[in-house]
């Protein structure tokens, strides 16, 4: 695997290598169209220049003629041709006086055409007629004159070489070149110094991380900085710790696992033994006797009552906890909420012999929740009232304004809940009095259920209770 150092320098000289061979592409592009265009402009200006001086021998021979146009071409150090408007060659400073009828027509030539249509036209070709690369300048002209060497002059063209232009441009590549490897050498070093300086802290990181990984939990990142790469050793260090106390967590819910099992094994077990007792007594002959058969039966089908209430509440607490039970929150008028949930209560309630009543607001207000799960958790808080009660006990169901909400309450005359037990009433399968519980049928989860309920209802249960004299479980509601 590549260090990091490695590849924060690669990247750095990348991107250098990038730059200066964009940089240097630009400038001697712009470099040569530089010289060109200063090129073109310098011929133009000349063929004004030997057009005037052209002039003045227009009445002499052709000879004399041409041995004034190579002279010029000599001084000037650029090739001169003469171009009539049929693009016939009239002269040239570089072809000889008795060549020049061999000379290619030069009318359709680029720079030629070019000057037709612009007045000068440019261009940079290899020479067919002396072999060399050119830069060519036409320029169209208009001469008042009808007799002698330039009565058919129309275009006069100016050309140069271009040896000594490009050992120029060549020159200048060169030096751009070594200006570029200097910078290059110098983004070198000095990426692995600042790639050194970077890494550093990070293989340090990397290396706790692996010991971390192969189980050394009491490793600590030393943080020498408050930069970014600081900031991942602070991450990481506060990624062990959750870690470790995740591990502890885990180790608790772990145990609580395992006395869940147990507890569900435990509560499971003993209706079904029972179940399974009454019936196989049945077979063995009670179901004979007329005395005990029809008492057998009813507590058979009592156990297996408990049994099926047991495996519906292990459903919703799995629900709840694991978050498929999805609440649909409405609006709703909590008068005729209590008064419906409380009627189908009393009959169980003067069943036992309690007395179930309901105290109603003045005036209906509507709170916000899921009225199913609320339901429930109104059924089971009236259902351990009842359950929990002495003979003639009493049970009321009540509902308050307080702060902008409503606070629903259900009060018991019954046994009451020592403070020791308060704070654990709601774990699963809690029980203040074992016996007394399983006596009165409960599962063991009610009140589990009614706390994640309540709670998910942006609430939370609230417990008063004294030994002899009863409790009293209350929560609140939103109002619309």
């Amino acid at each position: 695997m590549r260090k990091i150092q490695s590849k924060i320098t690669l990247t750095y000289l990348l991107f250098a290598v990038a730059i200066v061979l964009a940089l240097g592409v630009a400038s001697s592009y712009e470099i040569e169209s530089y010289f060109r265009d200063r090129l073109v402009n310098e011929l133009n200006t000349q063929a004004e220049m030997v057009l005037y001086s052209l002039r003045q021998d227009s009445a002499t021979t052709f000879g004399r003629f041409d041995t004034n146009v190579k002279s010029l071409g000599q001084l000037g150090n650029f090739r001169i041709t003469l171009i009539g408007g049929d693009g016939r060659v009239l002269d040239d400073s570089e072809v000889p006086a008795d060549q020049l009828s061999q000379v290619e027509n030069h009318l359709f030539r680029p720079e030629v055409q070019e000057a037709m249509r612009n007045g000068v036209g440019a261009g940079i070709r290899h020479s067919a007629t002396v072999g060399r690369d050119f830069l060519y300048v036409a320029k169209q002209t208009q001469l008042a004159t009808t007799s002698g060497p330039l009565k058919d002059l129309r275009f006069i063209r100016l050309s140069l070489h271009l040896e000594d232009l490009q050992k120029t441009i060549d020159q200048i590549r060169l030096k751009i070149f070594v200006v570029g490897m200097v910078v290059l050498i110098t983004v070198f070093a000095v990426s692995t110094l600042v790639s050194k300086r970077i890494s550093r802290p990070m293989v340090d990181i990397a290396r706790s991380i692996e010991e971390i990984r192969l189980g050394n939990l009491e490793k600590h990142i030393n943080v020498r900085s408050d930069d970014e790469i600081g900031r991942v050793a602070e991450a990481v260090n506060e990624l062990v710790e959750k870690l470790k106390a995740d591990i502890v967590q885990l180790k608790k819910l772990e145990q609580v696992r395992s006395e869940f099992l147990g507890n569900v094994s435990h509560e499971l077990r003993t209706p079904i033994f029972s179940v399974q007792g009454f019936l196989e007594t049945l077979l063995d002959g009670a179901i004979d006797d007329p005395n005990v058969n029809r008492d057998f039966l009813k507590k058979a089908s009592s156990h297996a009552s408990r049994l099926n209430d047991l495996l519906n509440d292990l459903i919703n607490i799995s629900q709840i906890e694991s978050g498929e039970m999805k609440m649909s929150f409405r609006y709703f008028a909590i008068n005729d909420f209590l008064d419906q949930v409380v009627s189908e209560m009393k009959p169980y309630a003067m069943k036992r012999k309690i007395s179930l009543e309901l105290r109603r607001m003045d005036s209906e207000v509507e709170v916000l929740g899921d009225k199913e799960r609320l339901k429930q958790v109104m059924v089971n808080l009236i259902d351990n009232a009842i359950k929990y009660n002495g003979i003639n006990g009493e049970v009321t169901v009540s509902c308050a304004r307080t702060d902008g909400k409503v606070r629903i309450s259900v009060n018991d005359t019954g046994f009451g809940i020592a403070k020791e037990h308060i704070g654990r009433v709601f774990e699963r399968f809690y029980r203040v009095d074992k016996e007394r519980s399983r006596e009165a049928g409960g599962t063991g989860l009610g009140l589990a259920i009614v706390k994640h309920i309540v709670e998910a209802h942006g609430s939370k249960v609230d417990v008063q209770s004294e030994v002899g004299k009863g409790s009293t479980f209350s929560f609140e509601m939103k109002t619309g």
